[in-house]
């Protein structure tokens, strides 16, 4: 089937020949001009001049006095004009989406004709209508006014419509305002031009062309229909409307609601070929899936077959082919889904600023400026905005190894606040960490980082040559983003300095978000090239064998979402403005005249239910099935989703593991410790993926001091306390005297804060916020701690932290090295103990050494089997004739005297000396590294699988999928 356009240049070529070149031809986008000029192309028979072609508000900016004022400067005039007028003040960026309503509104009340003074007037008695309101309005626009006045009434009933009635009495002056401020300056916004246009077309335009040739527009405003009716009365336009469709002519269809009166005001001069035969619907496919990102990867699934069924002729040769996406936001994910055979790619569409990559950049600028702190001379930032800005992906371009250590130090240090001296590490990171005092520096900052960004980019592509991977067309993608940013942030620059305008950084962020926010990019590649991916305004007048629709549900084509306004509906419909019935009439011509000629059409929409989606499929689609009958093969795409079975990991023993095992035996360089042990019985897996295959979790900023640290806080305090009475008797009269001492106890408390949480043990320092809390309840607990040793004394202080690294034999062939730190070792009255501080949770009391190292049992002792360890280590170490007696300090129990006590207790009585168990967990330990070591015992999964289990805290739970139970 021949394309309308086509069809449309066959026409006048036969008809006018050469003389072709002496007209113009109006479209409703750019695109379909390009597409008319080749198929005027493919059917003369030598070189002419081009026609003049240009698009419907190309042709009223060509014919105007005015010329259009970008949008941000209507914005600051428009908000100049309202803070005049209005008795509330609000700042610009508290103001801009009013303007945004405000400038749509006016667009349409001139680009409709609409007399605003009477439009935007307010009345107060309903009488007042039939008055005021006469010709040139009908009796069923005045009964719609009259409807809304009605329901209106009584002004004073409630607050909004005390504050709608004081703003709507300022609209008819607000408007004229900012018209006569534009219209000295030779500027206007789009409706204004439309207006001013429609007004001296029968008197003064000059018009440069024999004919003007309207083509595949739909519906009209008053301000063009206006034009075209004056055209048609002097004789020199000529109009042409593709309405072909059977479904277009159908009166019950929405489509030709405004199509068929326009059809008969502007009828066609010429006959275009009438097409072949009966009509003939296209193969339909409607594919449900489940997944926004999943239609993406399905499109790739249907693009391949068209290949494979030669649908699509050649890779390079997709012309034929057209991918719509109703909503934007599938634009990149569509990118990357196209299969790396198919080149070259066009996009021609909108595409929102604030979606884009750099609007996520420009959010944690504005975070890291917010955050800011000052310290003397220099600035500190903050590290969550710190942390996320070194890992975006323009960032990394810059210098990826340098900005990985310097995040690397950042965590390995836990620095929350970054002083900006340490940062820049990089010529961009040098522009970026800068403090900004005002709205000019940060429109100068921005201008430069987004420069240095696209030079990054630009030397990005220039590494990689083959410019039709979709890297690549990524990458053309964001430096179109960036050069947008670029040019909006320049002009809100100039305009701000046009009308001294001053804000701080926070009000200057905020409302570049807001303007950018009604920003769209108009993507333009080559059309007459590769595979078309357009939206749906983009594809008016052009046609294609192979339609691919995505988005097909209800609410997003056609879309639900209305632009804000100001005029209430019956308003609108009183003064033949746009209202809804206009939307639902667009799209549906725009959806079935672009299936009219195709031959195979996919409509793919997602099913999901969740959040606000509804996955109900377009109406569109109920229309075709129902009302018109077609046969759709309908499919659904579906994921199979079944609850995960938990795995039965195993790990064998196998060469490798055995090797690396084999570095904890005696010669070798690993050392067991009583947690490695520990986590063994409590999972294997997660023993070897830790101690075997040495993972790690990735090391974050902790900006709050968590349990682990403060018990290392706490250990740290107390060693340097009793560290400088080791090997000395201990008087009650000395602890009295340190827990006196605040001064000293601070400094401790300080020095463990560095060398444990600020990582800088050279460098202690006043706590503040927090962790001034923290160290607060840590000095507590160390007072108690004193007092309750106060109550042991005398006793010798033996030593802290006592490393102790040594060879344990497991049977006669095997010695495995072993280590551990002893928090505690102290004697009174010839008693040798062995103390373990706990600030956790941990019970003391056991009923025999077997249950320490039953992986069955769930609440299983660990802090006993590791306090037994130190003292069977510390026996084979010193040879001690002292009985050892295994003690543990549970500080969240030093203050409840009824439940602290130090004393382990097995049974129902107190395990005062390590030797009367020796023999008995010498065997069970041995028999516990014996199972570690054997090459035939496999390393497997916990015994306990649940939310209270060592799952719920195991970094690898997402691994071995025990966290999915």
């Amino acid at each position: 089937m021949k394309p309308f356009l086509g069809q449309v240049a066959e026409a006048f070529y036969r008809e006018y020949n050469r003389d072709i070149q002496n007209m113009a031809f109006v479209f409703p986008n750019r695109r379909a001009g390009i597409f008319f000029k080749k198929y005027l192309s493919d059917i003369i028979d030598g070189p002419i001049f081009s026609p003049t072609v240009t698009t419907v508000s190309d042709l009223f900016i060509q014919l105007s006095e005015l010329q259009p004022a970008d949008h941000i400067y209507l914005l600051f005039s428009l908000y100049r004009h309202y803070s005049d007028l209005c008795p509330q003040k609000e700042s610009f960026d508290e103001f801009v989406p009013l303007g945004e309503t405000l400038l749509n509104d006016f667009d349409d009340v001139d680009k409709y004709m609409v007399d605003a003074r009477q439009l935007f007037t307010n009345i107060h008695d309903l009488k007042e209508i039939d008055s005021r309101f006469g010709s040139p309005l009908t009796e069923e626009q005045i009964s719609y006014i009259r409807r809304f006045w009605k329901n209106f009434m009584p002004i004073g009933e409630s607050d909004n419509k005390s504050h709608f009635i004081t703003l709507w009495e300022i609209l008819y002056s607000l408007y004229e305002r900012l018209r006569n401020d534009l219209r000295n300056n030779s500027m206007g916004y789009e409706g204004m031009i439309f207006r001013e246009v429609a007004e001296r077309a029968d008197t003064g335009l000059i018009l440069p062309y024999q004919k003007i040739v309207f083509v595949g527009l739909n519906v009209l405003n008053r301000a063009e229909e206006s034009l075209m009716k004056t055209l048609k009365k002097n004789g020199i336009a000529d109009f042409y409307w593709d309405n072909n469709a059977p479904t277009l002519q159908d009166e019950y269809n929405r489509a030709s609601y405004f199509l068929k009166p326009n059809v008969k005001e502007f009828p066609s001069l010429l006959q275009l070929e009438k097409e072949q035969g009966n009509y003939v619907y296209p193969d339909i496919e409607l594919l449900g899936v489940p997944s926004a990102v999943g239609q993406a990867k399905q499109c790739e699934i249907i693009l391949q077959e068209l290949m494979k069924s030669n649908a699509i002729p050649a890779p390079q040769k997709a012309l034929n082919t057209a991918i719509v996406l109703p909503d934007e936001h599938l634009l990149l994910p569509m990118l990357y889904a196209i299969p790396s055979t198919i080149s070259p790619i066009n996009i021609t569409m909108g595409y929102t600023l604030s979606n884009t990559t750099v609007a996520g950049l420009l959010d944690i600028l504005a975070d890291l400026q917010k955050h800011t702190r000052p310290n003397g001379d220099e600035t500190l930032f903050y590290h969550r905005s710190v942390l996320s800005l070194l890992s975006n992906r323009y960032l990394q371009l810059s210098g990826q190894s340098a900005i990985n250590r310097l995040t690397d130090d950042i965590r390995k240090h836990n620095k929350i606040f970054i002083p900006q001296k340490e940062l820049g590490v990089t010529p961009l990171l040098r522009r970026i960490f800068v403090p900004l005092k005002n709205a000019d520096e940060a429109c100068d900052y921005l201008l430069d980082l987004l420069a240095m960004l696209q030079e990054e980019l630009n030397a990005d592509t220039t590494d990689n040559p083959d410019e039709n991977s979709p890297e690549i067309s990524v990458i053309a993608l964001e430096r179109e983003f960036i050069y947008h940013y670029y040019l909006s942030i320049n002009r809100l620059k100039g305009i701000m300095q046009e009308n001294r305008i001053e804000m701080n950084v926070a009000t200057f962020f905020k409302l570049l978000k807001k303007l950018t926010a009604g920003i769209s990019i108009p993507f333009e590649g080559e059309p007459l090239s590769g595979l078309q991916i357009m939206g749906v305004l983009e594809t008016r007048a052009l046609d294609f064998e192979n339609v691919i629709i995505l988005s097909m549900n209800e609410g997003i084509f056609p879309v639900k979402k209305v632009a804000s306004s100001l005029i209430p509906y019956n308003l609108r419909k009183g003064f033949d403005l746009s209202t809804t019935e206009h939307q639902d009439s667009i799209y549906a011509y725009y959806f079935y005249r672009l299936i009219h000629r195709a031959k195979r059409v996919f409509l793919l929409y997602d099913t999901r239910t969740e959040d606000m989606a509804s996955g109900e499929v377009s109406r569109y689609v109920y229309q075709m099935k129902y009302h018109y009958r077609l046969p759709i093969e309908e499919k659904m795409i579906g994921y199979p989703i079944m609850a995960k079975k938990i795995r039965d990991i195993v790990v064998p023993k196998d060469k490798y593991v055995i090797s690396q095992l084999l570095r904890y035996h005696k010669g070798g360089d690993r050392y067991l410790s009583a947690s490695a042990i520990n986590t063994y019985i409590t999972c294997p897996l997660q023993f070897y993926l830790s101690y075997v295959e040495k993972f790690q979790e990735i090391d974050d900023v902790s900006e709050g001091v968590d349990a682990g640290v403060f018990g290392s806080i706490y250990h740290s305090v107390m060693q340097q306390i009793y560290d400088r009475m080791t090997g000395s008797p201990i008087q009650a009269e000395s602890l009295k005297a340190i827990e006196k001492d605040d001064k000293h106890i601070t400094a401790f408390i300080e020095q463990a804060f560095a060398e444990n949480y600020f990582k800088t043990p050279q460098k202690p320092k006043a706590l503040t916020g927090q962790n001034y809390l923290v160290g607060e309840v840590i000095r507590k607990y160390v007072k108690k701690t004193l007092e309750i040793d106060r109550a042991l004394t005398p006793f010798t202080y033996l030593t802290s932290e006592r490393e102790i690294k040594q060879s344990h034999a497991i049977d006669t062939d095997r010695e495995i090295l072993l280590k551990g730190f002893i928090d505690r070792m102290d004697m009174k009255d010839g008693k040798i103990r062995i103390v373990d501080y706990k600030t956790g949770k941990d019970k003391i009391d056991f009923r025999n050494i077997e249950e320490l190292f039953d992986k069955e049992k769930k609440d299983r002792r660990k802090a006993i089997m590791q306090v037994l360890m130190y003292a069977m280590m510390v026996t084979d170490e010193d040879h001690l004739s002292n009985p050892i007696a295994p003690a543990i300090y549970r500080v969240q129990e030093l203050f409840s005297p009824q439940k602290f006590r130090v004393d382990i207790k097995m049974g129902f009585s107190s395990l005062d000396d390590y030797a009367q168990v020796d023999q008995e967990f010498r065997k069970e330990f041995d028999k516990c590294l014996q199972e570690i070591f054997n090459p035939d015992m496999p390393f497997v999964q916990s015994a306990h699988i649940g939310e209270d289990g060592p799952c719920s805290y195991c970094a690898f739970a997402s691994i071995c999928l025990q966290s999915a139970q």
